[in-house]
């Protein structure tokens, strides 16, 4: 019994959800001494057509939505004012070249740390949803194919 309990409890503890919005696999890279900024990765799916609007965090003074394209083999990063979300499709943030950075820092991120997480989703009927989500921190020695990292 306790295992079943430990095990809903992981999966809980892996995936947070709003009524129309999953948030699944929130993860971080520990920091190295010095460091003021780091990438947050996770999935997000939306049930209904929505964008991601906002993200806060307490550990940082300020939280980023970022794109990279690339322009004529030069890698440009910018921050967003939000990304969409289609309807029923996972948008994977950190992998896909948009991603989540968490700037000046107030404390280094520590594996087996979690960082906490509001993002705000925004509907086309303009309603809008909080998710609260725990990004788990890995070893700084995480390999990137493990948690991809963007250097800021």
């Amino acid at each position: 019994m306790r295992y079943a309990i430990a095990i809903v409890m992981l999966f809980c503890a892996a995936q947070a959800w709003a009524e129309n919005v999953v948030v699944s696999d929130a993860s971080a890279r520990a920091t190295a001494p010095g460091q003021e900024s780091a990438a947050i990765r996770f999935s997000i799916t939306s049930k209904k057509e929505a964008r991601l609007m906002a993200i806060v965090s307490p550990v940082a003074g300020a939280v980023e939505i970022h794109s990279m394209t690339h322009d004529n083999g030069v890698m440009k990063m910018r921050a967003i004012e939000f990304l969409p979300l289609p309807a029923g499709k996972m948008v994977k943030l950190g992998v896909s070249g948009n991603h989540v950075m968490l700037l000046n820092l107030k404390n280094p991120l520590k594996a087996g740390d979690s960082v906490p997480l509001t993002i705000t989703v925004e509907f086309a009927d303009k309603h809008k949803e909080k998710i609260n989500v725990n990004a788990e921190v890995k070893p700084l020695t995480a390999s990137r194919n493990e948690h991809e990292h963007h250097n800021h």
